[in-house]
């Protein structure tokens, strides 16, 4: 017979928590929602780097217990502290039994499946195989590494018994590498629309006309691109570029040469990481919010569902982002943001010059995105779909069968 009690489950992932990305906030609302569903939920991530200015949002959450762990304490390089994340996994899966194993990435994510019974989940978001190289471009030079990687996807592919994507590009990709269907739940991401109230009044009209950016300065957000439109926009409209979120210290200093370059520095205002009330703040005083996402396999091969983008739409701002399949499941081109040809300055710049010198259809589309994000992307459907998951994964007998195989 099934153990009696709530699910105990040991949440992993290599992704720091609090921290203001996107990665984070999906962590946190997640285990929230496992939560709720009555299980003990036991979260281990890498302890976020430096003193955070971001309070742990979980503290305090009935039957939650976040254990970070100082990777730092594993060494300077990458792959020591992935390793070294590695063996705490391990460790804190043998420390106990477990009903459910959830993981993010094959760093804790192969001890896992090689525990005994507990079910295994694999929230299949990213990939190492396909974002490491744009962290570290050395790495395409290691094919023994990306090897090795890229079969720690294939064994948590198939020994896991549920996979969990945010968006429908992910679940093909998902099945194009063998998943069978049966075991693929769709979840995206999703908003509270309380942390997101109506502005008590709109942002001073413009020129200049504010655009705002949320996330990470890395290159596969498109900002390269985003500052040769703003060349192209030089003298000719007047707008101001706010950008807040992570910044490691090359992509910042590269995203500076190359706004220098460009001569667009003077253009540009660099808030760095914010909590939620700097987030609202920033949309709010914004009057088109961007996300010039790349066609690139990171985004349009494996899949993503942009936070930063359902946080604009809540914000009630318009959007302006590119055609690329996963934004497309959630931006309708013209009637909840305006949709432009991935990797073109020009139509980026021509995409910002049409939404300044039409005001009104710029406004129209957010009030059109917030009522879009609330009805499609709201938290309650996101805790919904996670507890009709979790029922699937109750403990079961000696006699039952596993959901899957597990590894030899």
């Amino acid at each position: 017979m099934p153990v009696p009690g709530p699910l105990r489950i040991l949440y992993m992932a290599f992704d720091p928590v609090p921290f203001p990305k996107g990665a984070a906030r999906r962590i946190e609302a997640t285990v929230r929602a496992l939560a709720r569903t009555g299980a003990t939920v036991h979260l281990l991530t890498p302890r976020a780097p430096g003193s955070s200015p971001f309070p742990d949002r979980l503290t305090g959450i009935e039957g939650v217990e976040h254990a970070p762990v100082s990777v730092l304490d594993g060494g300077d390089n990458f792959l020591d502290r992935a390793l070294f994340f590695r063996r705490a996994a391990a460790e804190r899966i043998g420390a106990q039994e477990w009903d459910v194993l959830w993981y993010r990435s094959p760093w804790e994510g192969l001890p896992a499946i090689q525990h005994g019974t507990a079910r295994k989940v694999y929230e299949a978001h990213g990939f190492p195989s396909v974002e490491l190289p744009s962290h570290y471009p050395r790495l395409l030079a290691r094919d023994d590494l990306m090897d090795r990687l890229a079969l720690q996807e294939i064994a948590l592919l198939r020994h896991s018994d549920r996979l969990v994507t945010p968006s429908r590009t992910g679940r093909s990709f998902l099945i194009g590498r063998g998943v069978d269907p049966a075991r693929i739940r769709l979840i995206p991401n999703s908003v509270d629309p309380q942390e997101f109230p109506p502005p008590d009044q709109e942002p001073a009209p413009g020129p200049p006309w504010r655009l705002a950016y949320l996330g990470t300065l890395a290159p596969w957000q498109g900002l390269f691109t985003l500052l040769e439109a703003l060349s192209r926009l030089k003298g000719r409209v007047d707008v101001r570029l706010h950008l807040a979120g992570t910044r490691k210290g090359p992509w910042l200093r590269q995203v500076r040469r190359a706004a220098q370059k460009l001569r667009v520095r003077s253009m540009l205002e660099f808030h760095g990481p914010q909590d939620s009330a700097g987030v609202r703040g920033i949309l709010q005083q914004s009057h088109i919010c961007v996300a010039p996402l790349p066609d690139d396999p990171r985004n349009s091969l494996q899949g993503c569902c942009p936070i930063k983008i359902l946080e604009y739409m809540a914000a009630g701002r318009a959007v302006l982002s590119t055609r690329i399949r996963p934004v497309e499941e959630v931006v309708r081109h013209g009637a909840t943001g305006w949709l432009v040809r991935p990797g073109s300055p020009y139509a980026l710049a021509e995409g910002i010059r049409h939404l300044a010198a039409h005001p009104e259809e710029a406004v129209a589309l957010g009030l059109a995105a917030r009522e879009d994000v609330t009805e499609r992307f709201h938290r309650r459907a996101f805790e919904e779909r996670l507890a009709a998951m979790v029922s699937e994964l109750a403990p079961y007998s000696s006699e039952d069968a596993p959901l899957s195989p597990a590894p030899e």
